[in-house]
């Protein structure tokens, strides 16, 4: 089966969310466009393209006779978003909890694992990743494309939330907590399910509460 081609338009987005990230580039500051397509060697269209999907994904901002500046969420936007991710994730992992497959159950185990792994050597960025893969995971098998498209939307926010604001040192109480979920994942048992994922999201947004003096 033939991959799909790499578009000026994709090489353009992953340059840019990479940068956001990793980092290099914070909330509130401004994408020059000048510098991208001088550094990639790309034209001012497919950049315009990739700003547009970084804006819908919550990364970018885009102000009229301004420019686009990476996302500086709002107070209201941080509530809004984590009231969002759990009424969507807790009604998918209750769908995907009595219909997950045996390749599911297999991915969230390594997944664990790789958190294990990570518990001795924390690093943010592959924490914000392992994290995000272990709960989409969680909502593969939920039978409902709208759920996937919607988590995987408010998770771009979440995600960088989590790199500018979640001061953790350590994955300690994250892979305690993912641990719980995944027995009662195995187990189909929903009501400690629910409240296991309930008390690790809770975990996230109360460190980005405290680290932004919420």
């Amino acid at each position: 089966m033939p991959t799909a081609k790499t578009t000026p338009a994709d090489k353009v987005y992953d340059y840019i969310k990479e940068q956001i990230v990793t980092r290099r580039l914070y909330p509130g500051n401004r994408i020059i466009e000048e510098d991208v397509a001088q550094i990639l060697g790309v034209s001012r269209t497919p950049i315009r393209t990739a700003l547009s999907r970084l804006a819908h994904d919550g990364l970018v901002q885009q102000i009229p006779n301004r420019g686009s500046y990476v996302t500086k969420p709002s107070e209201e936007d941080f509530r809004s978003v984590f009231e969002a991710r759990k009424l969507v994730e807790t009604e998918a992992f209750r769908k995907a909890l009595h219909s997950h497959t045996k390749g599911t159950v297999e991915l969230l185990k390594e997944n664990l694992k790789r958190q294990e792994v990570l518990e001795k050597r924390f690093d943010l960025n592959e924490y914000v990743s392992l994290n995000r893969t272990f709960h989409l995971l969680l909502t593969r098998d939920a039978g409902n494309p709208y759920y996937e498209k919607y988590l995987d939307e408010l998770y771009n926010r979440i995600s960088t939330y989590l790199l500018f604001w979640d001061t953790s040192s350590d994955n300690s109480r994250s892979l305690a907590s993912h641990k719980k979920i995944f027995a009662s994942f195995c187990e189909q048992n929903e009501e400690e399910g629910v409240r296991a994922l309930l008390e690790d999201i809770g975990l996230g947004e109360g460190d980005i509460k405290k680290s932004r003096g919420l």
